[in-house]
């Protein structure tokens, strides 16, 4: 019979411990998260770079071939280029500043209807600022013009005159404002969901009134997005083309800097530099866009930091 002495267990072996996974490399991780849409960036971004640096060498181009500054000073020294410079800014400002104020207090009152009334807005905001151009155009002429029905039906009904000259730049303000202030009030709409009811209810404790809530509370806290909002505002409103040429075309009280644009590339010729200016405007437009878009990206830093400041 095999007796069998038993034997002290030894100690006990723990297994190594499983580091985390590796973590893949920055290259990977890029090409996983933007991998599908390089080529349009690439497509699109090499389009519009080598678009601008053509524009811009172009500006500068002379007869020669060689660089000159004379495009820029016609378009600085032609009173009716100088003139249309005028006027586009003071339309934009116009326009962005009604936009600011009307906008502001609709994107408010919507923010403040049922789930079901909001979506209801939208959709009709989005309609609205999806409709421009040349279509625009004909809309507002077939309604407001000099026999438009609108127009005819006020004379012939009320016996009301309407005052608007269609074709003049306060005629254009009323069509911009058509489809710039919905999308006005689409780009402040979230803004609004900033605002806190406890806020008002803290006021009103206080025995603040509601323009000493919004003096002291709303307006600033809502600054920023407004101000953003009236930035991108003012730089579309800059940039439209078909609805003003299809509206008033360019003349020498209407032209604006798009106009002029316009103006000059269908006739130019050779032996002219009215190629050059076109250039020369696309540029100035391009500079113009660039440091609206400085602007929202600084104002937009603000909101950031705003927001942070306030969960």
């Amino acid at each position: 019979m095999t007796v069998t002495t038993p034997t002290a267990p030894g100690p006990a072996v723990t297994p190594p411990a499983a580091g985390p996974p590796p973590r893949p490399g920055p290259l990977r991780t890029f090409l996983t998260q933007w991998g599908p849409a390089i080529p349009f960036l690439v497509t699109a971004g090499g389009l519009l770079v080598a678009a601008a640096l053509w524009l811009i060498r172009t500006s500068f181009a002379g007869p020669d071939g060689g660089w000159t500054l004379q495009a820029w000073q016609d378009i600085f020294t032609q009173r009716i280029t100088r003139d249309a410079m005028v006027r586009s800014l003071g339309l934009s400002a116009i326009v962005a500043t009604f936009c600011l104020v009307v906008g502001s207090v609709l994107a408010y009152l919507i923010s403040g209807l049922a789930r079901r009334g909001r979506a209801g807005a939208q959709a009709l905001l989005n309609v609205a600022a999806n409709f421009g151009g040349a279509s625009l155009a004909i809309a507002m002429v077939s309604t407001l013009g000099a026999v438009g029905f609108v127009r005819l039906l006020l004379e012939n009904w009320f016996g009301y005159q309407l005052g608007l000259d269609l074709y003049s730049v306060w005629g254009l303000v009323v069509t911009y404002i058509y489809f710039i202030l919905p999308l006005y009030v689409l780009l402040v709409l979230p803004a609004m969901s900033v605002l806190r009811p406890e806020w008002w209810e803290a006021v009103q404790t206080a025995g603040g009134t509601r323009w000493q809530y919004w003096r002291r509370v709303g307006l600033p806290v809502l600054f920023p997005f407004l101000l953003s909002g009236w930035v991108l505002t003012f730089a579309w409103s800059l940039g439209q083309f078909s609805v003003p040429y299809a509206l008033l075309g360019d003349t020498t009280t209407t032209s604006l800097i798009t106009t002029r644009l316009g103006n000059f590339l269908f006739s130019a010729t050779g032996g002219t530099n009215r190629f050059e200016r076109a250039a020369a405007l696309a540029v100035l437009l391009m500079v113009i866009s660039a440091l609206a878009l400085v602007a929202y990206r600084r104002i937009a830093a603000r909101m950031l930091a705003r927001l942070e400041g306030l969960r």
